[in-house]
């Protein structure tokens, strides 16, 4: 009902004009609360913690992980374990323990609990001791004495010894410089005068990596690293390089990645041949802006990516033109098991039209945001405390059995996560036929209860994961790039970054060096037999060149893991007040 209706139809009685105030509040409380969250969308944190503190404590809670870069590693893989903050207990309210729904309030206020004190960051162990590659090169740099600053009688005394005292050690980066590699091919030449014909035999040579093309595959690697993995726009590679003294324009480049990605498609092939046969696909998508001759504007493209599990480890992307159930399909062809996925209509379609051949599992971290927006900036909100502190628990023991089997985890979901699943249940639909139509708890509880098997389905299976922030992360890597480069010049464009973020993210996945993945597999995959590709997947690739696995980085994944499930433990220990 607008204001102008208001107007010319005005109440007549005291009846119709309490009826009027009480719509009136709800749609003021409804647009409120759509205020307040395009206000978090576009100034708000975008971490997803829930925290039951004061709003000041929240903020300050805020504040101090940014500037401790050290913690400051929670980012995509801390949301499944969140809602939580540091070490701070859930102040919401519990389940009872027969295990119904409690009877929460619909406006009473929260319960008030003692602030919980700080805990004080554990003393500096000083700076870690630097480590070098055992085969970095080394360069002695000797500083002599000037001879006309020694005094004479020091100079000339028989006495005096000279040696020089290590001092420090210094890293230097050289520019990065080119170097010309002129390929000479021996021929050995007999010449038979009788016959007035020559005999000629001349050393085998390997071809160029692509046709025509004078970048050898160090360059080629460099380049598309730069662009994939490192996220630079072809325009600031170009700057880069014309450092060293060379030219190459982006057009240039954007042809080599372009044949590149020609080169590698049988592999990428194989790659997404393996992840439909797993039992579990993970699939998300991001929007990617294309220009279009046709249009004075950009047009909205799409790259899709699909994660396999544990038992295909790999991760593949699909360019798309449109968002349309048809490519969807066309992605999953021949895939028959779990698709986990966001509430998108297409995806909801597909496996509601399978046959039971695709099996939805729903991501409760998608579900967890429906609540979250109620509780941000420590306000109260003692229903969305509760169903967040609950979640929190199922996160707890997904966290525990972190390190499980899918059977040991079967078993511990079984016994500890499937109770509070059906409090959870229940709870969700006493609120459905308990708050009023436009109340805003009904967003998260409805998003739920629509998809409520799907949600569930990580109850079936240990090896499916609760949510699906491994896609996630996948798809963050586009996300990231597409701010530098901006948008796909064309379709092509798009196809070339779905087959090289595919080898890139792959090779992440399990820490290999894509540079020195790309350098050796672009020359043996223009020979390879379907049957030898199995030997250039990455984790394949990597048991014969162990040299390439990024050991720094899968210590600092590590390490940060374990700080995670340090700071959990920690917290599920400390008593509920």
């Amino acid at each position: 009902m607008t204001l102008q209706r208001h107007y010319k139809e005005l109440p007549r009685t005291i009846k119709e004009c309490h009826a009027l105030i009480r719509e009136l509040d709800e749609t003021i409380d409804d647009f409120r609360a759509r205020v307040e969250q395009l206000e978090r969308e576009l100034y708000g944190v975008r971490r997803e913690r829930f925290l039951n503190g004061e709003p000041d404590e929240a903020q300050a809670t805020d504040h101090n992980e940014q500037a401790q870069p050290n913690n400051a590693d929670d980012a995509k893989d801390d949301t499944a374990i969140a809602p939580a903050g540091h070490d701070d207990t859930s102040d919401a309210v519990s389940a009872t323990p027969d295990g119904d729904a409690p009877d929460v309030p619909q406006d009473s206020p929260p319960p008030i609990s003692p602030p919980t004190p700080p805990r004080k960051r554990p003393a500096s162990k000083g700076r870690r001791k630097r480590v070098y590659p055992p085969d970095t090169p080394r360069l002695k740099v000797y500083h002599p004495l000037d001879p006309n600053l020694i005094p004479p009688e020091v100079l000339h005394d028989p006495r005096a010894r000279r040696f020089y005292r290590f001092e420090r050690e210094e890293v230097e980066l050289p520019q990065p410089g080119i170097r010309i590699l002129e390929h000479f091919r021996e021929i050995i030449v007999v010449d038979n005068p009788a016959t007035e014909q020559s005999t000629m035999l001349a050393a085998p040579m390997p071809e160029p990596v692509l046709p025509a093309c004078y970048a050898s595959d160090s360059l080629l690697a460099y380049v598309a690293v730069s662009r994939f993995a490192d996220h630079l726009p072809y325009y600031r590679e170009e700057d880069i390089i014309r450092r060293s003294g060379l030219s190459i324009v982006r057009s240039t480049q954007w042809r080599w990645m372009r044949g590149l990605a020609g080169l590698l498609t049988p592999l990428v092939a194989h790659i997404r041949k393996h992840i439909l046969q797993g039992r579990i696909v993970g699939i998300d998508e991001t929007p990617c802006p294309m220009l279009d001759p046709e249009l004075p504007y950009t047009r909205t493209t799409y790259l899709y990516a699909q994660v396999g599990d544990e038992t295909q480890p790999y991760v593949t992307y699909y360019f798309a033109e449109h968002k349309t159930r048809a490519n969807i399909e066309k992605m999953l062809k021949g895939f028959e098991g779990v698709l986990q996925s966001d509430a998108y209509i297409c995806y909801e379609l597909i496996t509601g039209a399978s046959l039971n051949r695709l099996q939805p599992a729903g991501c409760w971290a998608h579900g967890r945001r429906k609540f979250e927006p109620l509780v941000a900036g420590g306000k109260k909100h003692p229903r969305a405390q509760w169903i967040l502190a609950e979640i929190q628990k199922l996160y707890d023991i997904e966290d525990r059995a972190r390190t499980y089997s899918a059977d040991e985890r079967l078993v511990l979901r079984e016994a500890e996560s499937r109770p509070i699943v059906n409090t959870i249940h229940a709870w969700m639909e006493q609120q459905q036929k308990t708050s009023r139509p436009r109340d805003t708890i009904l967003q998260g509880v409805n998003y739920f209860l629509k998809r409520w098997s799907a949600f569930t389905r990580f109850l079936e299976d240990g090896a499916i994961p609760i949510d699906n922030n491994r896609t996630e992360a996948a798809i963050k890597a586009p996300v990231m790039g597409k701010r530098a480069w901006l948008f796909f010049g064309n379709s092509n464009a798009g196809e070339t970054a779905a087959i090289l973020y595919t080898i890139v993210m792959s090779c992440k996945r399990h820490n290999v060096d894509p540079y020195a993945y790309l350098v050796d597999v672009m020359r043996r995959v223009k020979t390879a037999e379907p049957g030898d590709l199995d030997a250039l997947l990455p984790d394949q690739w990597l048991k014969s060149h162990p040299e390439a696995y990024v050991e720094q980085r899968a210590k600092e994944s590590q390490a940060a893991a374990h700080r995670k499930r340090a700071r959990r433990a920690r917290r599920r220990l400390t008593p509920t007040v």
